[in-house]
């Protein structure tokens, strides 16, 4: 990933209305597996350590990371020993099984998409469960992909059957980030037609439009454990063996 866009995450991922709302829902859909608390919880891809205090709240937390700058930012913030590694190599935990397995906007990055999930497959206790999301459609690919270096977006089938092939039980695909889909299609539209090429996604808004960004997508965490979403930005999958 492009070394300026860790560090504009590292610096807006506490604040800004897409990092908080994703937590929201993250942290809903974890309540709602039933898992108890205390339980061993990895986080594959953590980047600058966005969603790590939230998942202390649910158990004992080990992650890793690829990035040196995203890994030690996620240890500074988080106060967790963060390991090197990747997916589906090198893993740095091959001993290890846990309860939860996150990897949350990782998989689009990892060409070997299905070996990655493979590997985290094999390192989830039997009666576990692993959360993933995904950014959604491909026909929504813009210059923010290319600069995240993202491998592909997903369909909801197509990420379905990714999930299967690596061997787990889908119990739950929903997309996510509805209410603001249609605003997010019409702005990438009139930047292409323009010819605008768009930096980032997650750029910080003024602090009004950030807060009522944040609570319009925060919303659906009230949605998600119940409801099956019929189209968003993004994808969220709840797994197990």
């Amino acid at each position: 990933m492009d070394a300026n866009y860790y560090r504009e995450m590292a610096a807006d991922q506490a604040k800004h209305w897409w990092y908080e709302g994703r937590r929201q829902i993250i942290a809903a859909m974890i309540a709602k597996t039933g898992l108890p608390k205390g339980m061993s919880i990895l986080e594959a891809g953590c980047g600058p350590g966005a969603n790590l205090n939230m998942l202390k709240n649910f158990g004992q937390v080990k992650a890793f990371e690829p990035d040196e700058f995203a890994g030690e930012h996620a240890a500074k913030i988080s106060a967790l020993d963060i390991y090197q590694g990747g997916l589906p190599e090198p893993f740095p935990f091959p001993a290890d099984r846990f309860d939860l397995i996150g990897a949350f906007d990782v998989i689009e990055h990892i060409e070997e998409d299905v070996a990655a999930l493979s590997k985290l497959h094999a390192h989830l206790n039997d009666n576990g469960k692993a959360i993933f999301t995904v950014p959604a459609h491909q026909w929504l690919w813009s210059h923010h992909d290319e600069i995240n270096d993202h491998k592909r977006r997903y369909s909801k089938a197509s990420f379905k059957k990714a999930l299967e092939d690596a061997g787990f039980t889908v119990e739950k695909i929903s997309y996510y980030n509805m209410w603001l889909f249609p605003m997010a299609v019409a702005v990438r539209a009139l930047k292409k037609c323009q010819g605008v090429k768009d930096e980032s996604d997650v750029s910080m808004p003024s602090p009004p439009v950030n807060k009522a960004l944040r609570f319009i997508f925060g919303t659906e965490r009230f949605l998600l454990p119940y409801l099956n979403l019929p189209f968003g930005l993004s994808l969220i999958a709840v797994c197990k063996k």
